[in-house]
């Protein structure tokens, strides 16, 4: 991104080296920097302190904002203001319990046919006059999101050397928590990989993205939202007004760890055994995240509540059938 240009354009360069040299992607924070230092530049030109004008300003709730995106916008101006005082700068931390509580998000577990008619979408997805290959990528990206339980920073922000199309792998690096792992491909999505890279080799032969834009650069997450919108809208308009949370990409994720655990339930394996397995597929920093999907389960298993509201015990056990 191009470099700040307000009066707190040295402390904002200075955050950014920090997160950065912690390896941390902090790829949307950074973002609602350079905005901030946008707005600082525009309505606050030479100041050089973060007052609390400046921060109220840019906390100030936006038209239709969720309170959960104006709570991430604000937190990296708070971190901003704290690396400031640390650095003996004058700074307004903006107050905790601004602008309120959390809103818990209530996931949207799409049922088969919703997944079907989805796919269905984004089979028949077509090219636009704006560049890209979205028609070839659109299919593939969503799909991968789903079938491999990613997050959807994960897909958008393959190399394409992260996917190896000989082994039918996909490595994911550097991912939540700093932690990489390795995930593999079903024979049918490889074939459908297979079949995607030959066909978007052709339009872009030296890519680094797996899932390269216009530009032959990484598509942003507000891309693949506007997507995913789209194939709601062409799949089944009722889906987005359903009740409940409007459904994220995110939900594609949701629905590959719930689908896991109701097959291993209706196959009778024990799902408390598996679940480090599972974390370790997810990329979960610790089993207690993974806990949270049975959760999710439960409403289709009532069975499943106990699990949901234990601990594991011990070390890994050895692994069960089918999970080698």
């Amino acid at each position: 991104m191009s470099g700040f240009y307000s009066g707190l354009a040295e402390p904002l360069r200075s955050l950014l080296e920090v997160k950065h040299a912690l390896g941390l992607p902090y790829e949307e924070s950074e973002r609602h920097l350079h905005r901030f230092d946008q707005m600082c530049a525009e309505d606050f030109p030479g100041q050089v302190a973060l007052t609390k004008e400046m921060a109220m300003a840019w906390a100030v709730a936006r038209p239709a904002e969720h309170v959960n995106g104006q709570m991430r916008r604000m937190s990296p101006i708070r971190q901003l203001a704290k690396h400031m005082n640390g650095l003996g700068m004058t700074a307004y931390v903006i107050p905790s319990g601004i602008p309120g509580k959390q809103i818990r998000y209530r996931p949207h577990i799409f049922t088969h046919e919703e997944l079907r008619a989805l796919f269905d979408a984004a089979d028949t997805i077509q090219a636009t006059s704006f560049g890209g290959r979205r028609e070839v990528i659109i299919p593939v990206i969503f799909r991968m999101v789903y079938c491999l339980g990613l997050r959807p920073s994960e897909a958008r922000t393959l190399h394409r050397n992260d996917v190896d199309l000989l082994r039918g792998t996909v490595n994911i690096r550097q991912s939540k928590g700093h932690k990489d792992r390795i995930v593999f491909l079903s024979p049918d999505l490889h074939e459908y990989c297979q079949n995607y890279d030959a066909t978007i080799s052709a339009h872009h032969p030296d890519r680094m993205p797996f899932f390269p834009n216009r530009s032959g650069n990484f598509y942003s997450h507000c891309t693949i939202d506007y997507w995913f919108q789209q194939l709601l809208g062409a799949a089944d308009p009722h889906i987005a007004s359903s009740p409940g949370s409007p459904p994220r990409v995110y939900d594609l994720r949701h629905a590959h760890v719930v689908e896991n655990i109701n097959r291993w339930t209706v196959a009778g394996k024990d799902p408390e055994s598996l679940v480090p397995y599972l974390s370790l597929h997810l990329g979960h920093s610790n089993t207690e995240d993974t806990w949270y999907y049975f959760h999710l389960a439960a409403d289709f298993h009532p069975d499943l509540r106990r699990l949901a509201n234990t601990g594991i015990e011990g070390a890994l056990p050895e692994a069960p059938d089918g999970l080698r």
